[in-house]
């Protein structure tokens, strides 16, 4: 029996290292676009690659419109979407270091990305349509049908993969609009220089070149460019930790070897078969815990 577990442990050992060590993975340098979005899951047109609609080649219009914006709740910028109202989430609470959300505070910035991903609001939920489609204030079910590029057959135009749909209940997942208090749980201070943090000093050697060195550089994309120079308080909205805090949805952050191996041939939909690499702002992603320890000085 000792003999097999250490067999056993030496064989997932060896699993996990050719995981770590691919070569398939991306750098990004400073200055590095962040981009990627006509490639990622985030392309619901007709041209994309995952799941999407016949009634429509363009990517941006399931956010986004130069002309009749949805501007209820202060959504921004330009948002294109219908959303569900602040009061139809639970927030988070208080946290153990005694700073609190209501549903009352859900900002701008989170409504928007909950706008898909709260389980109920369709994709084609959409404020002005393609074309001469029309304007609906507010937005519109526009009752398009959506398709899978790997498993034949219709899809649901709402987010349904357990995974990925956020839902209203906020309460179980890491608190978004909700003030940066760097005096507790461990907070850096807003001005902390993220590049310059130091995230493979207490981890083995190896953390020096893995994924490329991307945890060594410690480099987040920011307004659109990976940056060396951002700060914490480049993150924030309003002082606030939002979703966007730690996602760019237009990054298709294909940093993150780790991540990328658990999706491949995933088997259930080509949604779920592609990471994107959770399009998190951190080149890396969370590989050494990093995304967590950046603002966690833990």
């Amino acid at each position: 029996m000792k003999r097999f577990l250490t067999l056993a442990l030496a064989v997932a050992s060896v699993g996990f290292i050719a995981v770590g060590t691919a070569s398939a993975v991306d750098t990004y340098n400073n200055g590095d676009a962040a981009n990627g979005i006509g490639s990622s899951r985030h392309n619901l047109g007709g041209l994309g690659e995952h799941i999407t609609t016949a009634a429509t080649t363009e990517i941006c219009v399931f956010c986004h419109t130069p002309h009749h914006t949805n501007t209820a709740d202060n959504l921004k910028p330009m948002w294109n979407r219908g959303t569900s109202a602040p009061a139809s989430f639970t927030a988070y609470g208080t946290t153990l270091g005694g700073t609190s959300v209501a549903s009352s505070d859900i900002g701008s910035t989170s409504l928007a990305c909950l706008s898909c991903h709260d389980g109920v609001t369709t994709f084609d939920n959409i404020v002005n349509a393609p074309g001469k489609k029309g304007v609906v204030n507010g937005g519109s079910n526009l009752s398009w049908t959506f398709w899978d590029a790997a498993v034949p057959g219709v899809v649901s135009d709402f987010m349904t993969s357990s995974r990925l749909n956020i839902g209203l209940n906020l309460s179980n997942d890491h608190p978004v609009s909700i003030a940066y208090n760097a005096d507790r749980a461990g907070l850096r201070a807003t001005n902390t220089v993220i590049s310059t943090i130091n995230l493979t000093a207490d981890l083995a050697t190896s953390a020096a070149t893995f994924d490329n060195g991307n945890m060594t550089k410690n480099l987040w994309a920011v307004k659109g460019y990976v940056s060396s120079t951002a700060t914490i308080a480049d993150l924030l909205r309003d002082s606030k930790v939002e979703c966007s805090s730690c996602h760019d949805p237009h990054f298709n952050n294909k940093s993150w070897n780790e991540i990328d191996a658990t999706y491949a041939g995933a088997g259930i939909t080509d949604l779920d078969a592609e990471s994107n690499g959770l399009f998190l702002r951190r080149v890396g992603g969370n590989s050494g815990s990093g995304l967590c320890r950046t603002c966690h000085n833990k």
